[in-house]
């Protein structure tokens, strides 16, 4: 009788333990909340990477600015040719990542340095493409002025750039 009475109470006890499905939907619905919260609060995680510092990439525009020197000094239009093409691409980064930089403001880095050297690359491409080395120092030297002249603008006019006076790095051959 015992056992008669104990089977029903168990039934009862193990019937009170079973968690309600609404009660198991919310509290799913609350872990999935929080998991969502904390991948939001990642730091970064709703940011857009940032782009490349802009110093960085002006460093790599001299060095390619340097190279076009070298390749045409040595009158390697093929390697002349291949920096120019790095060169732009190197400028149309910056306008890409950094052309709303606060160097400028309340103008565009974006408008202001393609306006300063764009002029000048087209000289050199046509120098390049002449194989004129007159016409290429005379390029050179108008793209030196519209990096300075971009630089004034910015109000870092101490940054000046010129012919280089030695290889900056002597590792790429620039003899044909």
């Amino acid at each position: 009788m015992r056992a008669l009475l104990a089977a029903p109470l168990l039934l009862l006890a193990s019937a009170c333990n079973l968690p309600d499905d609404t009660a198991r939907q919310r509290e799913v619905a609350a872990l999935g909340a929080e998991i969502e919260a904390l991948k939001s609060a990642r730091p970064g995680a709703a940011e857009p990477a940032e782009g490349p510092e802009l110093g960085a990439q002006m460093l790599e525009l001299q060095i390619r600015h340097a190279r076009i020197w070298q390749a045409g000094e040595a009158e390697n239009w093929m390697l002349a040719q291949f920096q120019l093409a790095e060169l732009r691409e190197s400028f149309a980064g910056i306008v890409e990542t950094n052309g709303e930089h606060a160097a400028l403001q309340p103008k565009k880095l974006s408008d202001v340095m393609p306006a300063m050297v764009d002029p000048a690359v087209k000289q050199l491409q046509a120098a390049i493409d002449a194989r004129d080395k007159a016409a290429f120092e005379a390029g050179y030297d108008a793209l030196s002025a519209g990096c300075n002249e971009c630089h004034e603008a910015a109000a870092h006019g101490f940054l000046v750039i010129q012919r280089p006076r030695t290889p900056l790095l002597d590792n790429l051959r620039a003899e044909p």
